[in-house]
């Protein structure tokens, strides 16, 4: 449940980002085109002197639609970070004019499907139709120097990314006007709809639980006890080791043993922007109706029997 945003500015990695990726419409004027046919125009905002050198860790924002079906976006978002660790040219990706960019600079391009059919990028389907076009944004935002200045960075787009969320799905559910709601220390809701009158959930217990998971407009995306999800079973974890995403953990200090209630999940305290399937975008606030099945204790740690006294 842990999300790493590294990625390298390679062409197997691109290939991947490209499955997910666009910007808005625009025409052919003033495109430039490189040698594998893809178009581009580049606006230049920042220093021209300075050109992305291979090599250098960018923070990049990227966003990439087809037709009007968005693949890819973290404009408003958390950017994306990666090495410039290619010379390669000729991959039909932005890669193949990035050594024209400075930051803040930004491009459009336009990404034939048919080409990346052909180069094994991607197979015709529904969505990637021949004579098709991905269409693509990107702005260089910063070159970063070192992990603990990527991490740093990283770490402070999370936290704000995690605020925008907290504050967002906090206005949602004051116009929803739900009672009882209580907001944990990371910024979930709780709301207890039945109390429970068993052992109170701390970290370090192990909890089973029965739940049903929904998104805000209502559709289901899991559930142990809905059949049709495979896994009708009572789920068990231990509270505070994250074997779940952060919102349980966080969560579920505020139930008993026999409680039900709502847990509602703001993105960062979830998935993220991590996509988990069709039915589960990423960047998507969760709900969630949980039971508590049952709470246990702790084990005791073991312990080693003490030495015999030794015999003189």
């Amino acid at each position: 449940m842990k999300q790493n945003m590294k990625f390298l500015l390679n062409t197997r990695v691109l290939a991947l980002a490209v499955a997910a990726a666009t910007v808005a419409s625009c025409g052919n004027y003033d495109y430039r085109k490189t040698e594998s046919g893809l178009m581009y125009k580049i606006v230049h905002r920042g220093d021209e002197s300075k050109k992305i050198q291979v090599g250098q860790w960018l923070k990049i924002h990227y966003k990439a639609t087809i037709g009007d079906s968005t693949l890819f976006d973290t404009y408003g978002r958390i950017p994306v970070y990666g090495k410039y660790d290619t010379s390669r040219r000729n991959v039909h990706d932005f890669i193949d004019f990035l050594d024209q960019m400075s930051v803040g600079d930004s491009a459009v391009f336009i990404r034939s499907v048919d080409t990346m059919q052909k180069r094994g990028y991607l197979t015709y389907n529904e969505s990637f139709k021949p004579g098709g076009t991905i269409k693509g944004s990107i702005t260089i935002l910063a070159v970063l120097k070192g992990d603990s200045q990527i991490s740093a960075d990283q770490q402070a787009e999370s936290e704000l990314e995690t605020k925008r969320e907290v504050a967002a799905l906090q206005k949602y559910l004051d116009e929803k006007k739900i009672p009882g709601l209580q907001k944990t220390p990371k910024g979930a809701f709780v709301q207890i709809t039945q109390p429970g009158s068993g052992v109170a959930i701390d970290s370090g217990m192990a909890v089973t639980v029965n739940y049903t998971g929904t998104l805000k407009n209502g559709t289901k995306f899991d559930s142990n006890i809905d059949s049709s999800f495979g896994h009708a079973q009572p789920y068990e974890f231990v509270v505070g080791q994250a074997q779940v995403i952060a919102g349980w953990d966080d969560a579920m200090k505020y139930f008993r043993q026999g409680g039900k209630g709502k847990i509602y999940v703001p993105a960062m305290l979830g998935y993220g922007g991590n996509a988990q399937g069709d039915k589960l975008p990423a960047y998507s606030d969760l709900i969630f109706d949980v039971e508590v099945v049952a709470v246990k204790p702790p084990a005791a740690p073991e312990t080693m029997p003490s030495p015999s006294p030794a015999h003189h």
